[in-house]
């Protein structure tokens, strides 16, 4: 007699933590609003065109590693890609801060396998369609859900990732990624003005 079949996997796996809620907000948050204090304040004296170039330099790689890499690779299976390749794909894009790459790529798949349905952890229709319920849904859809507690189940919408032990460490390390992310550019920075102060 051949066994049942095996269930599904949840949709969830519970809820993020207080204090992962709490990080995500504070790097949602301070890295829009830093910039906006900080470049009229220090622009000439403690800012300049290295730290443009250094902003512009590290949006564009960490960019790609969330669009080429998280998405259309990791997500979507757009491309093969050599364990390299795989590898500078997660870092990067774990780099932009905008979740660890076995979580974002649970959530997207989720979305769409849910797309504008119910489960969808992004969806703009959530609170309904009257002007009111579009604006917030609005805000849900491209920032609102980043801060929802629940948790994608990765066991059920990302195995292949789990199975990769080169992502589960690199998922493992995105603390570590996002302290790289935020001194990277000030050491860089510091290094280049050094440099030119010496001379």
């Amino acid at each position: 007699m051949p066994r049942p079949p095996k269930a599904a996997e949840p949709m969830l796996a519970g809820e993020k933590s207080r204090t992962e809620t709490f990080l995500v907000k504070l790097f949602a948050v301070v890295p829009l609003l830093a910039p906006a204090g900080a470049v009229p304040f220090a622009w000439g004296w403690g800012l300049g065109w290295t730290d443009v170039a250094l902003s512009v330099g590290f949006s564009f790689l960490t960019g790609l590693g969330v669009t080429i890499g998280f998405h259309r690779h990791f997500t979507h299976g757009a491309f093969k890609a050599g364990r390299g390749l795989r590898i500078a794909l997660a870092v990067t894009g774990s780099m932009a801060m905008r979740g660890p790459v076995i979580g974002w790529v649970a959530d997207h798949r989720r979305h769409h396998a849910y797309a504008d349905r119910d489960g969808d952890p992004h969806s703009p229709w959530r609170y309904g369609t009257s002007a009111a319920a579009l604006a917030k849904g609005f805000w849900h859809a491209h920032m609102g859900w980043l801060f929802d507690r629940e948790k994608t189940n990765a066991q059920r919408f990302a195995p292949d990732l789990l199975a990769d032990r080169d992502i589960v460490r690199i998922d493992r390390w995105f603390p570590a990624l996002t302290v790289v992310t935020l001194l990277s550019p000030a050491l860089i920075g510091g290094l280049v003005t050094m440099s030119w102060w010496v001379r």
